[in-house]
């Protein structure tokens, strides 16, 4: 297992503190790391109300700011050569079941810095502790899909952009049922949180969503106000009852645009009715063309809505929400299955976490997870007892269902040792929804 407190090269040193989510100018070490982390992403640096209170969020999620600095460096006033955050949520595993994760996320290296082993030593020490904690399993969403797998890694859901034309009459397949109002985007401030958690714990592979979405949803979000879309919309889905079902904010991309367009910034639906409701209003918006969306989920459920399924388009696709088992037993325990079954797994893991030999036993959709011991060596070929052999990250990869054992295998990454153990893997891990991850971090 890698050190809790990474060896760093000559010159350099590491700290960490927690965000204290108190003004800017009364926490000079987290405004100047966060400053960092922004310009790292080449985005404007936050100052004064901005930099308050993306503190704030911060703080409401409960982040650890790892920074990297030049040995006998004042945090409070010299910038980290490298960023690193670290903060707890729930993962939804599928049918209403969840476990918690360490979310990585403000990642980020000095040009300067490059190549001299800082994200190396900062992620596997982020990952013990991770594991020294207790949590199964780490999280992630990469700007790079080439970077994280060598630490165990995998790409466990998709999402796409989508174009949506609604010239003429775009008319939906299924029937649209009570009514959606326009409503202030402030007025989200209590709904938008109660219907996301409903609408999490209904899709494998969402993640608890941070705190800075209240603020993208309420219009209030200081940081990041530049660009030509108009004003946010925001607009709320009643059932025949009254009950509020679903919500979807979206924004004008202005007159220069052609054809006439609005942008859709977060559409949650907690019922089918109101998935088909949403996108019945947001169809029939006057003078509006074009309908676009990125980080739509990669289900196809938008084509299947119009009786024109050509009106839809995929722009886009790209891995999102990428995992790294840790505590594996933990982590297998952690959701149901859909299938009973026994298989016998020999786990690679670089890192240690993850490796070895295992059991896995389900009956009656819940899972029983023996180690049976033995290293799992890096040597390929046949290996005793084994009827899959695989990487830790693709074990991490298909742990919530929306990427197949069997395709993997196909692809050469999973090693079959006993015929249709990778299908009958994939039967046991499918699920009853399709996944997709709800919130970027």
């Amino acid at each position: 297992m890698p050190p809790t407190d990474p060896v760093l090269p000559d010159g350099l040193e590491l700290q960490r503190f927690d965000v204290t989510g108190r003004p800017a100018v009364e926490d000079p070490r987290a405004a100047l790391f966060l400053r960092t982390v922004e310009r790292g992403f080449y985005e404007p640096e936050p100052k004064g109300t901005a930099l308050d209170q993306l503190l704030g969020y911060a703080h409401a999620d409960g982040r650890t700011y790892t920074g990297v600095y030049a040995a006998g460096a004042d945090p409070a006033v010299d910038r980290p050569v490298g960023t690193f955050s670290g903060f707890d949520k729930r993962l939804h595993t599928g049918r209403r079941r969840e476990v918690h994760a360490r979310l990585i996320s403000e990642v980020t290296v000095s040009p300067s810095h490059r190549r001299r082993g800082i994200l190396r030593t900062l992620m596997e020490s982020e990952l013990a502790i991770a594991e020294e904690r207790g949590l199964p399993l780490a999280a992630l969403t990469a700007s790079e899909a080439t970077i994280y797998r060598r630490f165990g890694f995998g790409a466990a859901t998709t999402q796409r952009s989508v174009e949506v034309d609604v010239r003429g009459e775009a008319a939906l397949a299924g029937p649209v049922t009570g009514r959606v109002e326009l409503v202030e985007p402030g007025d989200l401030a209590e709904l938008g949180p109660r219907l996301f958690e409903q609408t999490h714990l209904q899709t494998p592979g969402s993640v608890q969503r941070i705190a800075s979405y209240g603020g993208h949803e309420t219009d209030t979000i200081e940081a990041g106000r530049h660009g030509t879309d108009g004003g946010l919309y925001a607009a709320v889905h009643y059932d025949d009852g009254g009950a509020p079902r679903g919500y979807v904010t979206y924004r004008f991309a202005g007159w220069d645009t052609e054809p006439a367009t609005i942008r859709v910034s977060l559409l949650f639906a907690t019922t089918a009715e109101s998935t088909r409701a949403l996108w019945a209003f947001l169809a029939n918006l006057d003078l509006i063309e074009r309908i676009t969306w990125r980080g739509a989920p990669d289900d196809r459920l938008v084509e299947h809505l119009f009786v024109d399924h050509r009106r839809v388009s995929t722009t886009h696709q790209e891995d999102h929400l990428w995992l790294r088992l840790l505590d594996l037993p933990a982590a297998l325990r952690g959701r149901a299955w859909a299938r009973d079954g026994e298989l016998t797994l020999r786990v690679h893991d670089r890192l240690g976490h993850a490796a070895g030999d295992w059991r896995l036993t389900v009956v009656a959709g819940e899972a029983d997870v023996v180690p049976l011991g033995g290293p799992a060596g890096e040597q390929p070929g046949r290996q005793p007892g084994a009827d899959l052999e695989l990487d830790v990250a693709d074990l991490s990869g298909i742990y919530l269902g929306g990427v197949s054992a069997e395709v993997l295998r196909q692809a050469g990454r999973v090693t079959e040792h006993r015929r249709g153990a990778a299908a009958t893997l994939a039967g046991m891990l499918a699920q009853d929804r399709p996944v997709h991850c709800m919130t970027g971090f």
